[in-house]
C-alpha cells in the first residue's frame, strides 16, 4: 500500500490551501493510500478549536478536520514548537494529534513513500 505524508503550513483561512490538503488527504486515502498529516508553521492554526469564520466569508474547517480519523487518516500529528510559538498547547486543538519535534521531521518524512507539502 502507498502511503503519504500531508505537510500542513498554511493558515486555515485567507487561501484555499488548508481546505485543499484536507481534500487530497481525504481523496488519497478513498484510494487506498495509507495517508498521515504533519501540521507546522502557520498550519498549526487550522486545528484550533472553535474559530469563527463569520467576518471570513470561508467556512470553518473544524468539521472536516473532525471526519479524518473516519478515513483513516492517521497519525495526525503536530509541530510542538509552532505550537509553542503560537502561545497554542494542545488543549487548544479540535482533534487529537501526536506532537512532534521540528528535529523529527525529516525522520518522519523518511517513513512515507511520497511527501506533500500545502
Amino acid at each position: 500500500m502507498a502511503s503519504l505524508l500531508m505537510i500542513c503550513r498554511k493558515a486555515p483561512y485567507g487561501s484555499s490551501y488548508a481546505r485543499e490538503a484536507i481534500d487530497i488527504a481525504l481523496a488519497a486515502s478513498a484510494f487506498d493510500v495509507k495517508v498521515a498529516m504533519l501540521f507546522t508553521d502557520d498550519g498549526v492554526l487550522q486545528l484550533v478549536k472553535g474559530q469563527n469564520t463569520t467576518h471570513t466569508g470561508s467556512k470553518n474547517i473544524e468539521a472536516v478536520l473532525s471526519s479524518l480519523p473516519l478515513y483513516d487518516v492517521a497519525p495526525i500529528w503536530v509541530n510542538s514548537e509552532a505550537l509553542a510559538q503560537r502561545n497554542l498547547s494542545t488543549n487548544d486543538l479540535s482533534i487529537d494529534a501526536e506532537l512532534c519535534q521540528a528535529k523529527d521531521v525529516s525522520a518522519l518524512c523518511a517513513q512515507y513513500d511520497r511527501v506533500l507539502t500545502i
